[in-house]
């Protein structure tokens, strides 16, 4: 599903909902059968630990760590974590500099690696906030090849600008339209 409008309508906002970063004033958020409200700030990080990948607008990179690390960084268990991530990291285009500290790439490299960094966790829900905002035509279309791709048991919700990913969705909800 793809979400549009204007800045500042509350697309960030519901993804922060959504993940249980932010609670509602009213109503409730309910992921796999549990209401965020009601659950402790620990209940709603260990869910978004194992269940939720976010794709953050700002990045969130660890600058000391490389590439691969910050690939790591989400990576559930299982004996190959490392493979798991470079495989990751070649989806993305980015399995090259997989050695290189984070803090050495440009703004389009970080955020390929922000989604390798997801794609290595294999989440049930995936929210990308702008996950192409800083990507030229080529790098843009390889990210979305990715997280369409997902399994077909994964949510992915995405909140974007970009107009060149639309036809990806058939889904569009345009929060302009709701007011």
């Amino acid at each position: 599903m793809l979400i549009k409008g204007p800045s500042g309508i509350g697309k960030t906002t519901l993804l922060h909902l959504i993940a249980g970063l932010f609670l509602p004033d009213e109503g409730e958020v309910i992921i796999g059968g549990k209401a965020l409200g009601k659950l402790s700030d620990n209940e709603r990080s260990e869910l978004r630990r194992s269940s939720v990948g976010i794709i953050f607008q700002k990045l969130n990179l660890i600058e000391h760590l490389t590439v691969l690390e910050n690939a790591e960084l989400q990576a559930r268990g299982g004996k190959d974590l490392t493979g798991k991530s470079m495989n990751a990291l070649e989806k993305v285009g980015m399995s090259a500099l997989s050695g290189q500290l984070s803090a050495s790439l440009s703004l389009g490299e970080q955020q390929r690696v922000a989604v390798a960094r997801v794609l290595s966790f294999s989440p049930d829900i995936v929210l990308a906030d702008e996950p192409t905002s800083s990507l030229d035509e080529n790098n843009s279309n390889i990210i979305m090849d990715s997280l369409i791709n997902l399994p077909e048991e994964t949510t992915l919700i995405t909140v974007s600008h970009d107009h060149r990913i639309e036809k990806r969705f058939s889904r569009i909800i345009n929060f302009s339209e709701l007011s």
